[in-house]
């Protein structure tokens, strides 16, 4: 129980509801387990035994009791499912919540070692895999242990009451062995369990990588491999299934076994001893229920052990640590100045290979920084330390004497800008993929940072202008015109701090241009960091910063750095 301990504790805000159901479930069991068996035992036998000397009225009245105690079995066995159902829905639904809200928590290194795919199996399809053991559970869980005591109450009640009786209570014994198939099958379950999981996780991730590069598929002929790869994995998929099917379905049978080993057993002891057949049918009815009772409870301990792969799987999330934590007491952060200082920083991914080590400077608000160098130098690992997408793993970043470890995030994030090589936008309105920027912005200066970033002639050329929809993944926009309209967010958020990830790569020539006059205006009085794979980008800045092989190499203005070998050479090449 102390993995489901979490969820019990989600179930507190839903106790009336629980508590309600059980009560339910109370009566809807007594009625099947005690009620059936009674009638049969004592009033139909009384009926009968007495023959003619029962009025009509009585014998009718006396039927009557046996549909009122079906339906009153069905109204209870009724609002007892739905109100479980309900629990087990509103739980599932606080599942996912709390795993969405832990993904938002959770830093970009956490990403950069997972696949989306899998993290979207996680979120739907292992928490549907919970939903159904949990539909399974509240519906039996809760209502079959009243039927199982119904059954036993009215066993041990015949035995009290009947000495014929009394032997055949020594069949309860038999009961327990019915769980033993369970103690063997359970574990196996729970293996092949956490095979499937893994398995629809792959095929999850598959799927996603091939939509994600529809265009890439079709531009190097890679259809039949894709469909080679995708139909391996719904294979590896099918396999796993199939091996917690034959685990799964093996348990009823065997039961089945017993419960009729049971019942044939009853029925030799009741003949050798003469008991009448009333006796002998009412124990066999209570003997049903119990049995059936038993049946579906572990029915319901297997769901729960097939799913202990997918509770793993998203317990793996919750528990994930969070590496960029809100600090207890985070320092104020009102409007900053922009001084951004790296002391001795160092930066490893989860592999350990240092990505960053040995920084040590201070940037000047208001300083121009281009970041230039190799690919894989370290420039956009610098950049994202700075509004803690990652915390350092050695030295310390302080903004205005601050260090950042001491801010809320949020707070920190509010004052920078940030325009990637790669903009996301969502699908939905222009306008509202703009305000972004700025959430309480208002349209007229949603449309004056589009003009701001050049952004506002092609948006009010498409049928709807500002209130047209992108559509998914932003594909009826050209490469250019997603990179003005994240540039037109930053425009917007109108922060001390900007950040931009080779901002104009996607720009034609004359676009480029007057994004470069634009950024020229937004960057003054600014703390700008700049990353630029191509030369033309870095003329508007004061400072440039020359990464190779994780350090920097060199730093100081374009005079200076034309006398530095490395960066002259990659200069002329691209401008040769």
């Amino acid at each position: 129980m102390g993995r489901y301990a979490r969820y019990l504790r989600m179930l507190r805000s839903q106790r009336g509801t629980l508590l309600g159901a059980v009560a339910l479930g109370a009566l809807a069991g007594a009625a099947s387990g005690f009620g059936l068996p009674f009638f049969l035992q004592k009033v139909f036998r009384d009926i009968f035994e007495a023959g003619a000397g029962r009025s009509f009225g009585e014998v009718l009245l006396v039927a009557s009791f046996l549909p009122l105690v079906f339906l009153l079995r069905g109204i209870t066995l009724y609002f007892n499912q739905y109100l479980l159902n309900a629990v087990s829905l509103g739980l599932l639904g606080e599942i996912r919540q709390q795993l969405f809200d832990k993904l938002q928590r959770l830093p970009l290194l956490y990403f950069d070692r997972k696949r989306s795919g899998d993290l979207l199996a996680r979120i739907l399809a292992d928490t549907s895999q919970i939903q159904d053991a949990l539909v399974a559970a509240t519906r039996e869980i809760l209502l079959q242990p009243f039927v199982v005591l119904g059954g036993v109450g009215y066993l041990v009640y015949l035995g009290l009451t009947n000495r014929d009786a009394a032997l055949l209570l020594v069949l309860l014994l038999l009961v327990p062995l019915m769980t033993l198939p369970v103690v063997y099958i359970g574990r196996h379950l729970r293996h092949r369990g956490r095979q499937t999981q893994r398995s629809l996780g792959e095929l999850t991730g598959a799927l996603s990588e091939n939509l994600l590069a529809a265009a890439e598929v079709r531009a190097f002929n890679l259809e039949e491999a894709e469909r080679s790869r995708f139909r391996g994995e719904l294979a590896r998929f099918h396999r796993a299934s199939m091996k917690a099917v034959k685990y799964n379905q093996a348990t009823q049978p065997l039961m089945e076994f017993v419960a009729a080993a049971a019942i044939a057993a009853m029925f030799v002891a009741a003949y050798s001893r003469q008991i009448p057949f009333e006796t002998f049918a009412a124990i066999g009815a209570a003997l049903f229920f119990t049995i059936d009772g038993c049946k579906r409870l572990v029915r319901v301990a297997n769901e729960m052990s097939k799913s202990a792969g997918a509770f793993e799987r998203i317990e793996s999330v919750l528990d994930e640590p969070e590496t960029v934590p809100v600090p207890d007491h985070p320092a104020a952060v009102g409007r900053l100045r922009g001084e951004v200082r790296f002391d001795q920083v160092a930066f490893a991914y989860g592999d350990g290979v240092p990505a960053l080590y040995g920084i040590d400077l201070t940037v000047l608000p208001g300083t121009v920084c281009a970041l230039v160098g190799p690919s894989g130098a370290g420039k956009s690992t610098f950049t994202k330390l700075v509004p803690r997408f990652y915390d350092v793993s050695a030295g310390t970043l302080t903004i205005d004497g601050t260090d950042v470890r001491r801010m809320d995030p949020a707070a920190l994030r509010g004052q920078i800008a940030l325009v990637p090589q790669s903009p996301v936008l969502f699908n939905t309105a222009i306008l509202e993929n703009i305000r972004i920027g700025r959430p309480d912005a208002t349209r007229e200066e949603i449309v004056e940072a589009a003009r701001a970033a050049y952004a506002d002639e092609f948006i009010t050329e498409l049928p709807g202008g500002y209130d047209a929809m992108v559509g998914e993944n932003a594909r009826r926009l050209s490469g250019g015109q997603r990179q003005r309209l994240a540039l037109a967010r930053a425009f917007l958020r109108d922060a001390p701090i900007l950040i931009l990830d080779e901002a104009t790569s996607a720009l034609d020539a004359e676009s480029e241009q007057k994004i470069q006059e634009a950024l020229a205006k937004l960057c003054r009085g600014r703390t700008v960091f700049i990353v630029a794979h191509r030369f033309s980008t870095i003329r508007i800045a004061d400072r440039i910063l020359f990464f190779d092989q994780g350090g920097i190499a060199a730093d100081g203005d374009f005079e200076t750095m034309m006398r530095e070998p490395v960066f002259r050479r990659l200069y002329e090449k691209q401008t040769g």
